[in-house]
């Protein structure tokens, strides 16, 4: 890949919005340094000043000649920059107002805005690091716990572009065999031996490939999260649970049955797990619904739309209460879906007849009094370490590298039921040329672009 060489120059606001102890203006291209010799009043101009160093001063209009803020400029020269180009970064009191006032004057003396992620793309294009790693910078800023972290950070220190490399050469190293193979073809029959031992080895690596893709399939909770409903018949303490394992007051309580009339929806880490808990109407049975009952049914018809996408789902039922049809309703919604019974209220008179869900697992907990809360969120965590045990030795994938992996492997397995060496030597190199896409320069423009568009301005 060549590094592109830029003539436009950009700056963007690289901290979030809102009141902090500094906000940070990032400028890159061939006129960041003169741009800021411009704005910058200090002990020395930027263009003396030495490279990686940091310079205190005052930001000033370079038309009114009026101090913006006093700030700390960073000085970073060509080529060793985060970009390749030469870059300023402007650290000014921690203010949105300040922050664009001193971007104002910025795009004024000569720079335009930067697009989401263009510092992060222009990285990649000047050969600082590869599309994978570009795309560990954005799952690093959008990690949600520890694992999440640390697959991001090991996706950005090049454990994918080895692997892509080491899978890369093997298939390099099958490919010339073929070519060995077709270029020096002795009897037919010595050639097909061959080419069945070399099959065999092709095999071995595809299986690799499929593990790979399997284990990921499993790793995608530790990424996107588990959505888990918390569904029930009506004033079972659903909301009162999701507030606990939110801990925190987010749906109302009462003790009117059917308070919740719509769902609601947040996200909460669970012993390093991610989980988007979802409240949800009360299910039941509702005939020939009047207008306040037309509106509950409509809280219940988005309760059965979650139930259909759920990861998991957490059926409470009432322990104090004798089993009704409203419950094996409930009952009859989850039991062939990944769940969990939990019988809420057992700070109450038990009634409830634990029978009828025969040999499963059941947590008790008391919403109201905070009891068997922590128990019930072990459990809900345990039921997906199993699933993602080993999860960090894995190599964590995105959606487009499974895609191209997935390819892959459709084309490699093309290339094993083929008895002529002409045409599984094609779809090899077709898995090759492919697999160079996970970490070369996206060939299309639109497809970098959807990549980069992910990334927040400043980035």
């Amino acid at each position: 890949m060549r590094k592109e060489s830029y003539t436009d120059t950009i700056a963007a606001i690289a901290t979030a919005r809102g009141p902090a102890g500094i906000s940070i203006i990032r400028i890159s291209g061939p006129r960041s340094i003169s741009i800021a010799d411009k704005l910058f009043r200090g002990k020395i101009k930027p263009s003396r000043a030495k490279s990686h160093t940091v310079h205190f001063g005052e930001i000033c209009n370079p038309i009114s000649q009026q101090v913006i803020d006093q700030v700390m400029l960073s000085v970073f020269l060509a080529p060793h920059t985060y970009t390749g180009d030469d870059m300023a970064e402007i650290s000014c009191h921690g203010s949105d107002f300040v922050a664009s006032q001193i971007l104002k004057v910025i795009i004024k003396t000569g720079a335009r805005l930067a697009e989401p992620g263009e510092f992060t793309k222009r990285r990649v294009l000047a050969n600082k690091m590869d599309i994978t790693q570009a795309e560990a910078v954005l799952a690093l800023t959008n990690a949600k716990n520890e694992s999440t972290c640390r697959s991001a950070l090991d996706q950005l220190q090049g454990k994918l572009t080895g692997y892509v490399a080491d899978l890369g050469n093997q298939l390099k190293t099958i490919i010339a065999r073929i070519e060995h193979l077709l270029e020096f073809e002795e009897s037919n029959q010595t050639t097909q031996l061959q080419f069945r031992k070399i099959i065999n080895q092709v095999k071995t690596i595809r299986a690799d490939i499929d593990k790979t893709i399997k284990q990921n399939e499993a790793l995608k909770y530790l990424h996107s999260g588990v959505y888990c409903v918390i569904i029930g018949k009506p004033n079972v303490g659903k909301s009162s649970l999701f507030n606990r394992l939110l801990e925190q007051d987010r749906a109302i309580v009462t003790e009117i049955p059917g308070t919740t009339r719509d769902s609601l929806q947040e996200t909460v880490s669970i012993n390093n797990l991610i989980f988007h808990l979802i409240d949800t109407a009360g299910l039941k049975i509702i005939k020939n619904p009047d207008k306040t009952q037309k509106i509950e049914a409509i809280g219940i018809e988005k309760s059965q739309d979650w139930l259909k996408t759920a990861d998991f789902i957490l059926a409470v039922f009432d322990n104090s209460s004798p089993l009704t049809q409203q419950d094996r309703l409930v009952y009859d919604a989850v039991k062939h879906k990944p769940h969990l019974i939990v019988l809420n209220k057992i700070d109450r008179t038990p009634h409830f007849n634990k029978n009828f869900f025969k040999s499963e697992k059941t947590v008790l907990v008391s919403a109201k009094y905070n009891q068997g809360v922590d128990r019930l969120k072990n459990a809900m965590s345990r039921s997906y370490t199993r699933k993602i045990a080993g999860g960090n030795g894995y190599l964590a994938l995105n959606e487009r590298h499974l895609d191209i992996l997935k390819q892959l492997s459709g084309l490699i397995k093309q290339a094993e039921k083929e008895n002529y060496l002409e045409t599984a030597l094609v779809n090899l190199r077709n898995g090759l040329d492919l697999l160079g896409s996970v970490t070369s320069l996206v060939s299309n423009e639109q497809i970098l672009d959807t990549i980069f568009s992910k990334f927040c301005i400043g980035k």
